[in-house]
């Protein structure tokens, strides 16, 4: 565990922390629906309302279980890759560390380890979209990855400007250690099947298995 031990001993670990991890470095950390727009968010908030309510008319049929508030709502989009202004983080600092170590992507990765001083369980539905203060969620169990993934999320009051704390620290992956980090996650069971229960997870977990077996057989032979 070699990767792990090195990892583990430049982080702090909290109650309060929250973690993310991006396999590019360079990615600024800003939620998905703010890359699409850069004047005043406030003059675009009806398109977010619009995607939410055709969210909640067309998903009902699919849903074992219906969200009881917007923002679970939004979280739910968030899971499925619809555009909103959260930000996906984890409880967990080793699942931070699986998604900034995707060997795929040649580029180093960062990991991000930050605290809120405005963190709920629960959110009321008044006036969601036009709070002026970021704050952390953590939501019930809605969805099986939430579960896998230890998932909560960071709020943006302003979904096109960097979500920056003063409280924040990074920690460069770098490219060359992320195979060798990724083969000691999963020896702790962090795989894409935890984060990802079914088929897909299984798949990818496979996929990068095989790869890197072709790979070492390139080499080899």
């Amino acid at each position: 565990m070699e990767y792990i031990h090195q990892f583990l001993q430049q982080i702090d670990l909290g109650d309060n922390l929250i973690y993310r991890g991006h396999s590019d470095g360079r990615w600024v950390l800003r939620p998905s629906v703010g890359r699409h727009y850069e004047g005043q968010w406030k003059n675009v908030v009806d398109c977010e309302l619009r995607a939410l309510a055709s969210f909640k008319r067309r998903a009902i049929p699919y849903l074992k279980t219906q969200p009881k508030s917007d923002i679970q709502w939004l979280c739910l989009m968030q899971h499925h890759g619809l555009s909103t202004r959260l930000l996906d983080f984890t409880t967990n600092p080793l699942i931070a560390l699986f998604f900034a170590s995707y060997p795929s992507v040649l580029e180093d990765g960062e990991f991000i380890a930050t605290q809120y001083g405005r963190s709920y369980e629960n959110v009321s539905d008044d006036n969601l979209f036009n709070r002026t203060h970021s704050f952390a969620y953590h939501p019930p169990h809605i969805t099986e990855r939430i579960i896998g993934q230890q998932g909560c999320f960071v709020y943006s009051s302003a979904p096109n400007e960097p979500l920056e704390q003063r409280q924040i620290s990074r920690i460069l992956v770098k490219r060359e250690h992320k195979s060798f980090i990724r083969q000691e996650l999963g020896t702790v069971g962090i795989s894409h099947s935890l984060l990802f229960p079914g088929i897909d997870g299984i798949c990818n977990d496979l996929n990068e298995r095989l790869t890197s077996d072709l790979e070492w057989e390139a080499v080899v032979n």
